[in-house]
């Protein structure tokens, strides 16, 4: 998903990472974002995963096994790779490895490696919070959100999955809100089943938890998704943006840093409860 937050990291000593991702991850939860480390003790596999992985943020230390820092900063510039770099070291960087300091690599001590990444982050995640970006993570992981949706109600079909998504869901027989429907509706069903032919059944409560869940789709996905794509925003007296959605009440969202991060949880919630409900079908 968009609001997943990759950092490509570089550091042999794999405890000194260990030690940062944790409270890394559980600050950007607070935001809604998620954090993905891919890591690496050398340069083994850095150009693969930055042409292949959509990465937001490079860290890497100075002092690695074979290529040295400065050495992979080179590379991964020669290579068009354009990332902001944070370039940690103990004791701080050798004045003489750069002479003038390449564009978008941040000198730090190890020490405050930690802070230095948070203040980067929160300045992207800032960015990432203007009109023009925000509707594009939305309709792009919208679109996920769809295509997991369709996995999901296709599975109930069990032999005939295949071709239900061809014929059915392929040929936009289901747009996005009846999708939710008719998936919303199936659950229900087999709710009400199970209660009368297996009532003692371990499912039944998982599945009302994710039914909990997939309830709120419409107000927290749907809704929001509709609005961001199609509506014109306007300024409010706060000087922040909003829009109304393309309901009969006309909703106002007003695009707060707060109101962004809700609405990341959401959508990362709603995620996670469609896989859950996958498997358990």
């Amino acid at each position: 998903m968009k609001i997943d937050f990759a950092i490509l990291w570089v550091d042999d000593r794999k405890d000194f990472v260990a030690s940062l991702q944790p409270q890394l991850k559980d600050w950007m939860d607070t935001l809604g974002f998620g954090l993905v480390v891919h890591e690496h003790r050398d340069e083994t596999g850095i150009l693969d995963d930055l042409r292949n992985k959509d990465i937001e943020l490079i860290v890497l230390d100075y002092k690695l096994p074979r290529k040295k820092g400065d050495e992979l900063i080179d590379d991964i510039r020669k290579n068009n790779y354009y990332h902001d770099i944070i370039f940690y070291s103990q004791g701080g960087i050798p004045d003489d490895l750069f002479p003038k300091p390449p564009d978008g690599v941040f000198f730090v001590e190890k020490g405050d490696a930690k802070d230095r990444i948070k203040a980067l982050i929160d300045l992207k995640i800032r960015r990432a919070s203007d009109l023009a970006t925000l509707r594009g993570w939305i309709v792009a992981d919208a679109i996920e959100l769809e295509k997991i949706l369709g996995e999901v109600l296709a599975k109930y079909f069990e032999a005939k999955e295949e071709l239900f998504k061809e014929r059915v869901l392929s040929e936009y027989v289901f747009d996005f809100g009846k999708k939710h429907t008719v998936l919303n509706g199936i659950l229900k069903d087999q709710i009400a089943e199970l209660r009368i032919t297996d009532p003692k059944s371990e499912a039944i409560p998982k599945l009302e938890a994710c039914k909990k869940v997939l309830d709120s789709f419409p107000k927290e996905i749907i809704e929001v998704r509709n609005a961001l794509a199609h509506q014109m925003a306007m300024i409010t007296e706060t000087g922040d943006k909003k829009i109304k959605t393309r309901t009969k009440s006309g909703k106002e969202i007003v695009l707060t840093q707060a109101r962004c991060a809700e609405m990341r949880k959401d959508f990362r919630k709603h995620m996670d409860n469609l896989i859950k409900l996958k498997s358990l079908i």
